[in-house]
């Protein structure tokens, strides 16, 4: 399995991003038959997406944006939105307010992710996790959003999604990696995943919508 994690950086300079700890710690480790490659993704609105976007084309199995959020589980994200709106500047002071992220791109991206089956297993390796509804309209829904819709643009089915680890200000420690990617590749790995059935059918729901504007 190709497995390509992206850690986003914090806003805050004076705060280590747990995310960056996450996927880097992730990498790290050696998983016999899989391959790990992590990039780091800064916290500026103009570059936020360049690492991904220059290795995203790669014939990755499966792609995870891990980001914080401030919550009391792991946040599997369903959908990324697009529009950018926040309260709060990045690292070089740009705030972006109301804006479209892709003026050709759908109104949002699901999940390629089985959101489901990780939020269970994730919770059985001692982590709380849980489907999350909203991903916001900051940074992180920004890359992932961006990261769906290239994989849209290129045809390309990957299990790809946004993970957002609890803002906690704690240490990502080798022992919670190991759990964490025994987890990832036991879900993610297309050789042995089994089908999520309460998943999203993408084609599917691409044809539903399809029907639905036509009708309109």
């Amino acid at each position: 399995m190709n497995l390509l994690l992206a850690g986003l950086e914090t806003i805050d300079a004076s705060s280590q991003s747990l995310a960056c700890q996450c996927v880097t710690r992730c990498a790290s480790l050696e998983f016999e038959g899989h391959h790990v490659k992590s990039v780091e993704l800064p916290a500026r609105w103009d570059d936020c997406f360049h690492p991904l976007e220059s290795v995203i084309s790669q014939p990755w199995d499966a792609i995870l944006i891990l980001s914080e959020k401030v919550s009391d589980s792991i946040a599997i994200e369903r959908i990324a939105i697009n529009e950018t709106d926040v309260s709060q500047k990045d690292a070089v002071g740009r705030r972006p307010r109301g804006k479209t992220i892709e003026a050709s791109g759908d109104p949002g991206y699901w999940t390629t992710l089985p959101y489901r089956e990780l939020a269970s297993k994730l919770t059985a390796a001692k982590f709380t996790a849980i489907p999350s509804h909203s991903a916001g309209m900051a940074l992180a829904n920004y890359a992932c959003y961006r990261m769906m819709h290239a994989l849209v643009q290129q045809k390309r089915h990957v299990c790809a999604g946004l993970l957002q680890l609890p803002f906690s200000g704690s240490v990502f420690s080798e022992e919670e990696a190991k759990r964490f990617m025994a987890v990832l590749l036991q879900s993610l790995d297309p050789q042995s995943v089994s089908q999520d059935k309460l998943g999203f059918d993408l084609p599917r729901a691409a044809d539903r919508l399809g029907a639905n504007r036509s009708i309109r």
